[in-house]
């Protein structure tokens, strides 16, 4: 599959997560209840393999709520 075509796919599948608000809802819920998670843990954490593996799992959540407006990004930019 080509880059182009993957990133149709993409943007098709993100579409259709995001244009439904229930959706969208419980999953933003699940992600905002596995930030605070994850943020507890990371305070309370004293390895430093761990607090780095914490802090990726943290970006990558971050990133994961963003998609809103990255989405939006895309529609803008296609």
């Amino acid at each position: 599959m080509s880059n182009s075509n993957q990133q149709r796919t993409a943007f098709h599948k993100l579409g259709a997560l995001l244009n439904s608000p229930e959706a969208w809802a419980a999953l933003e819920e699940y992600l905002l209840e596995q930030t605070l998670l994850m943020s507890r843990a990371l305070v309370a954490e004293t390895s430093e393999l761990e607090v780095r593996r914490l802090q990726g799992k943290l970006a990558l959540l971050a990133t994961l709520l963003k998609l809103p407006s990255s989405y939006e990004d895309m529609k803008r930019n296609k």
